[in-house]
């Protein structure tokens, strides 16, 4: 953990300035302007690595959601997106767009989590890879992406074709297709690439200025960040889904441990030290990244 305090980003922001991220654990993030809010994949519920493994229901924690949409400022959410349905990125999400009078954003897999929850289908908005759309200040471009392996093998493949009604096992929640989420202002470019896949050249015509970058289950550390970061020429990478996401939010931050290999990926990314820095983020504490100090 000493290594990744030594990188956390601690820009308070001025109220009003800037683009500021706040970081929930696991891929979920909210970025916000102080008039909009962004909120991609938030999951606060966790469950213990048995329930998950042996395939015992999972039921979102319905309060503790409340909770969090409280102190993120409900209010100012203006979309909940979800990058793919794999639990730990679309389980708590309709509980959120609902908290906070927002749509839920993603593939027909997400939307049927969110249908599953209870949403009508004036909450829910199908997005296209290519297509953008525009939410505040924000222009927000899905880019198809592909899953990391875990063990060998991309976890819970294949769709979810009808409404998925919570409580429901982690294999229920399935992958439902990948997107990296390009999320332009005009204070500055942040990429969203929150699973450690990649489709080969995706990024080849998108540039960013920051990367927020899941790095659980990765594949080769070098040939990742020569798709993702080096490719949209960022100058700060943020590494995400690096927590240890079986373990309640409340108890603080510890690092997924095993494959994380968190020490390996800061000296791989070192070697390019001259494209971009690598920067860390505080839990549940918003932190000003754009405009990108130069």
């Amino acid at each position: 953990m000493d290594i990744y305090k030594a990188m956390i980003i601690n820009e308070t922001p001025s109220p009003g300035t800037g683009v500021t991220v706040t970081w929930l654990g696991t891929a979920g993030v909210l970025i916000s302007d102080a008039r909009t809010g962004i909120l991609i994949d938030p999951y606060v519920s966790r469950f213990g690595m048995a329930r998950v493994f042996f395939q015992r229901p999972l039921a979102p924690d319905r309060e503790l959601v409340r909770q969090w949409a409280e102190k993120l400022g409900k209010k100012k959410i203006k979309a909940v997106i979800v990058s793919h349905s794999h639990f730990d990125h679309s389980l708590d999400a309709p509980f959120f767009a609902r908290e906070a009078g927002a749509p839920l954003l993603g593939t027909e897999s997400t939307l049927n989590v969110g249908r599953g929850a209870g949403l009508k289908e004036d909450e829910l908005r199908l997005v296209r890879p290519g297509r953008p759309i525009t939410i505040g200040r924000y222009t927000i471009t899905f880019l198809e992406s592909a899953h990391g392996p875990v063990f060998g093998s991309v976890p819970y493949p294949g769709v979810i074709g009808k409404p998925l009604v919570p409580p429901a096992r982690a294999r229920d929640y399935r992958l439902g297709g990948v997107f990296g989420i390009l999320i332009s202002h005009p204070e500055g470019t942040i990429l969203h690439h929150g699973s450690a896949g990649f489709i080969p050249g995706m990024y080849d015509k998108t540039r960013a200025d920051i990367v927020l970058l899941g790095i659980a289950g990765r594949g080769d550390t070098g040939e990742y960040l020569r798709e993702v970061p080096l490719r949209v020429k960022a100058s700060t990478v943020i590494p995400v889904h690096l927590d240890n996401f079986f373990r309640p939010l409340e108890k603080g931050l510890s690092l997924l441990p095993g494959s994380l290999r968190f020490r390996e990926f800061c000296d791989t990314a070192g070697r390019y030290r001259s494209d971009f820095a690598v920067r860390t983020l505080p839990l549940a504490r918003a932190v000003r990244v754009l405009p990108v100090n130069r």
